[in-house]
């Protein structure tokens, strides 16, 4: 089913190692641009990463877009996504809100402009742990979102603790399901 070019601004959290002497590492919060469109000739998923996404980042955004379109039942061969960072960017830690971008593009769902958020996303539609959270918080914030997705799983407990301090509300998923209805305020549905 062909479908016209999406572009969706996705904001992304991320943390450096600590170094020696710190107690945690540096956050940076970034808006990610995701373009998600129709690919006529069946020969995808075409998968467009950033020069600056380093090799796990990749493999996350390749993750992400066999989830999506698992979850909302779209052939992934007719898919082209492409994902433009500012910044240098490695890990998996957002593999889950590219899911959710991706899902969103598909069924024409917005972004809600107050959230953020940091989980793997796993064959199976789960979202996973992921660790700095606690700085990723700062990115959050530095990003101004009131409103933070975590996966379940960890002890969080000092998470809503901590967000509270910053005024920011903390929601735990444990699907993918679960985070596109926080992230997105609409049910996570097949393509009509």
């Amino acid at each position: 089913m062909p479908f016209a070019e999406v572009s969706i601004p996705l904001p992304v959290l991320g943390v450096t190692q600590a170094k020696a002497g710190f107690i945690t590492g540096a956050w940076a919060g970034l808006v990610a641009q995701l373009i998600v469109a129709y690919k006529a000739d069946g020969k995808g998923p075409e998968v467009i990463p950033d020069s600056n996404m380093m090799p796990v980042s990749v493999h996350s955004l390749w993750a992400a877009v066999a989830a999506a379109s698992k979850a909302v039942g779209y052939d992934p061969r007719y898919l082209s996504v492409r994902l433009l960072v500012p910044m240098p960017m490695d890990g998996p830690s957002a593999g889950g809100i590219f899911a959710v971008g991706i899902a969103a593009a598909l069924l024409g769902d917005s972004i809600r402009q107050d959230v953020c958020m940091s989980g793997t996303i796993e064959p199976d539609l789960e979202i996973r742990p992921v660790g700095g959270l606690v700085d990723k918080m700062g990115a959050c914030r530095d990003l101004r979102k009131t409103t933070m997705i975590v996966p379940d799983g960890l002890d969080n407990s000092h998470l809503s603790f901590t967000g509270a301090e910053r005024s920011i509300q903390v929601i735990q998923v444990y699907s993918l399901s679960e985070a596109y209805s926080a992230v997105t305020g609409q049910a996570l549905r097949p393509v009509p």
